[in-house]
């Protein structure tokens, strides 16, 4: 079953929502989903624990996570892993159990520029597998996030990204105040309009997973 790594080496771009998003698509598609928060703030698992959600989330150190994200992957559909952008270690071991890396990005110059950096850390773990398999590949793509559609920032990140021969994901999360209202109580899911964003990104993750 897939591990899908939500990462940035930058704080602020949006891993968590995403990370809490995708995995409450996949239950509310009856699917079994863990989530691992290896976020030394835990704002994931305060997040599950203030919602009430029935998704399974395990806080867990970066030195632990090759182990447990092999057992979550033993009993889940779909685990879903939440790594701080500041633990050099736990990006590097999260990446590397992945079957698909998802790079959140605001479109903001400076996000645009750590999605960057952060795919070439997904390039250098996919090198190192191919030395055991030369068939080895993680397939990455970034997902922009808070997306104005109308706004020359959305325009000038796929530009940049493109122009720095990293991989965007064929759709965006829009931006809605669902998203901070329910940061504070509840689910973003339980508003259909962002129903809607995480069906169209679900599939577009699952395209990336089978490539």
């Amino acid at each position: 079953m897939p591990i899908i790594t939500c990462a940035s080496t930058k704080g602020g771009p949006g891993k968590t929502t995403l990370s809490l998003c995708l995995a409450d698509h996949w239950r509310r598609s009856n699917r079994s989903v863990e989530l691992l928060d290896v976020d030394p703030n835990r704002n994931l698992t305060q997040w599950i624990k203030n919602s009430g959600a029935s998704i399974a989330c395990t806080a867990i150190d970066e030195d632990d996570i090759v182990e447990r994200a092999a057992e979550a992957e033993a009993r889940s559909d779909f685990v879903v892993i939440d790594v701080a952008g500041a633990l050099a270690r736990g990006l590097v071991h999260a990446i590397a159990v992945a079957n698909a890396v998802l790079i959140p990005s605001r479109p903001d110059a400076k996000d645009t520029l750590e999605a960057a950096r952060t795919y070439q850390n997904v390039i250098a773990e996919r090198r190192l597998a191919q030395r055991r398999n030369p068939k080895a590949t993680i397939p990455a793509a970034v997902v922009l996030m808070q997306v104005n559609k109308r706004a020359q920032s959305f325009g000038f990140a796929k530009s940049q990204l493109e122009a720095l021969n990293v991989p965007l994901l064929n759709a965006e999360v829009p931006f809605r105040a669902a998203y901070q209202n329910y940061s504070f109580a509840g689910l973003p899911l339980d508003d259909t309009a962002v129903r809607g964003d995480y069906a169209e990104l679900g599939a577009a993750v699952e395209a990336l997973l089978h490539g």
